[in-house]
Formats: C-alpha cells, structure tokens, sequence
C-alpha cells in the first residue's frame, strides 16, 4: 500500500484501490483523512486477499508512517507491530 500510495507502481494497478476522503470536525478543528475505500468481503477467502487486507492495515497505521521515505516505513511499520501485535 505504500508504493501504492506515493504512486510507485504502475498505473493499472493503482486503479484498482479506491481513495475516500473524510472529514471530521471536532472541538472546532477540522481533520481530513485519506482513506481507502475497501470493496465488501462476504467469504473468508476474499478477506484474505490483497484488495481486501491491504486498504484495512493500511488505513489503521499512523500517518505519520505514510509519509516517511520508503526505507524509514519499513522500519517504523516493523517497530509498530512488534509494539500492536494486534494489528495483523
């Protein structure tokens, strides 16, 4: 989701994920988020795929991780589920 968010991979499968944005206001401030729309899994087998996986881990890691170098992400990301084993 990473190459797929800075636009490193090819272009036929970037199209295959979906950007929502949203919009929250709290206590007077207001917080966009890019999210990614996740296609709706009825069998386990299809919540076991990338389309699927892919966008919910994603969506769940901090922001701050997303726009850190390539090398750096992959760092913090292993960092981050040694420290939320509950994210997998």
């Amino acid at each position: 989701m990473y190459k797929i968010y800075h636009n490193i991979f090819p272009d036929y499968i970037i199209n295959g994920f979906n950007i929502s944005t949203t919009t929250k206001i709290r206590e007077s401030r207001q917080i966009s988020k890019l999210l990614y729309k996740m296609t709706p899994a009825k069998t386990l087998n299809k919540q076991r795929h990338t389309s699927f996986r892919g966008p919910t881990i994603w969506n769940d890691i901090p922001k701050d991780f997303k726009v850190v170098s390539n090398l750096r992400f992959y760092r913090l990301y292993k960092n981050y589920l040694i420290e939320h084993p509950h994210v997998l």
